[in-house]
């Protein structure tokens, strides 16, 4: 079995009203990881997602582009 590896994350900037949350989502179905994304009331967005490290970190990479 791969090890699994979950994340808590959140991203400053511009993330809020630009479907952040929508793409986040839709990629990490793609990808194949769970999890949680929201908008915060700082403006930010934070989450957390699990899953095997190496489709873990395509999601983090996605992110944070």
């Amino acid at each position: 079995a791969r090890p699994l590896k979950s994340v808590d994350y959140e991203v400053f900037g511009r993330v809020q009203g630009v479907c952040f949350r929508m793409y986040t989502e839709d990629e990490a179905r793609k990808i194949g990881v769970v999890g949680w994304v929201k908008n915060t009331s700082k403006g930010t967005v934070t989450g957390q997602v699990q899953g095997p490290e190496d489709k873990v970190n395509s999601i983090l990479a996605f992110s944070f582009y």
